[in-house]
């Protein structure tokens, strides 16, 4: 009976890493989930604190995302094969201990094979693994959860009703949010249009009122003056403004790791739109992730800049462009964040 050791290469699957601890934490509590700096006190030695976790703890979790096995280092050598590589040494001394060492599969990794992994690392290998998918999370979580529990001493257990379902009243508060925001924007559209219908009713109404003021005096004018060439106007010529569409925006993200937590960073989104900057009334970003959706208003022109703070970027983000021209419909357009993003 133990902790849980969760190992991960920060390049390759440090979101998906901080969405399974923050779910390990709601059932067994954080004194029984480590994970490396977010469980290491301020001036404590990192390397005893990881050592001291690896001898306690019940099972190893070893995250495998798609480049854990390809990532390298600043030389160009394959992490993997630096024998100084801490993924490698945590590895290597869980499966010296005899505890379960679970491979957790995440991005749609595959299964390691021995050939790919130096020779103290052979037998994860032969480890059976678990895959956690974005799709199916939360059951597949579960299945993760119930292979815990007999390894797991928990300090502080919650109630079997608090625990059985991790994030789920954090979900469903998340998601009463969003639809309450969409309410208000549905409300507040409704409310932005209604004016423009009154003065296109208006000019409506202003023209029918010309055309019959013109017939009134056009019936007094004699028949050969009506119908002379000379008093005919000719139509005015007017040119038409190209139309604006979605493929006048775009994303611009940026990420900086905070000061006092390096795994966490502060996320920027900012609107790429010179040409249609000026037209612009406001912008709005909803960020779709799963059970925690963000909905974030842009700022001041030119750039309508949003910010976060969080654990990773989301692969999928809508930006909504509203403008300031009467009767115009907002513009939408999806973007994956994670491709977008500059550093």
């Amino acid at each position: 009976m133990g902790s849980i050791f969760l190992s991960y290469r920060r390049e390759d699957s440090e979101g998906q890493a901080g969405r399974l601890y923050d779910d390990l934490v709601a059932v067994f509590g954080s004194d029984s989930v480590f994970m490396d700096v977010a469980a290491i006190e301020p001036g404590r030695d990192f390397r005893k604190s990881i050592d001291q976790s690896l001898n306690s703890c019940g099972v190893f979790l070893s995250l495998i995302g798609r480049s854990w096995l390809t990532a390298k280092d600043t030389s160009g050598q394959r992490r993997l094969d630096d024998p100084a590589d801490f993924v490698r040494i945590e590895t290597g001394a869980a499966l010296k201990r005899d505890i379960p060492v679970i491979p957790v599969l995440v991005q749609g990794a595959s299964a390691l094979k021995p050939d790919q992994l130096p020779d103290d690392l052979k037998e994860l290998a032969f480890r059976n693994a678990v895959e956690l998918t974005h799709a199916r999370w939360d059951s597949d979580i579960q299945v993760l959860i119930k292979a815990l529990r007999p390894h797991i001493s928990q300090s502080s257990p919650k109630p079997e009703s608090e625990r059985a379902q991790p994030g789920i009243k954090l979900r469903a508060t998340k998601s009463l949010a969003v639809i309450a925001i969409l309410l208000v924007i549905v409300i507040g559209l409704a409310f932005y249009l209604r004016p423009a219908k009154k003065t296109v009713d208006e000019s409506a109404n202003h023209r029918s009122e010309i055309t019959a003021t013109s017939a009134a005096v056009d019936s007094s004018v004699p028949e050969p003056i009506k119908r002379s060439p000379e008093k005919l106007a000719s139509p005015p010529t007017t040119t038409k403004a190209a139309p604006i569409g979605v493929e006048d925006f775009s994303l611009v993200a940026r990420q900086e790791p905070l000061a006092d937590n390096p795994k966490r960073y502060t996320f920027t989104l900012s609107l790429d739109a010179p040409a249609l900057v000026d037209d612009i009334a406001r912008v709005h970003y909803d960020l779709v992730y799963g059970p925690n959706p963000l909905s974030l208003e842009g700022g001041a022109a030119p750039s309508f800049s949003a910010v976060y703070e969080g654990w990773g970027c989301y692969e999928t983000v809508v930006i909504t462009v509203y403008l300031k021209s009467p009767g115009s419909q907002p513009l939408k357009k999806t973007f994956n964040m994670c491709k977008a993003l500059t550093y």
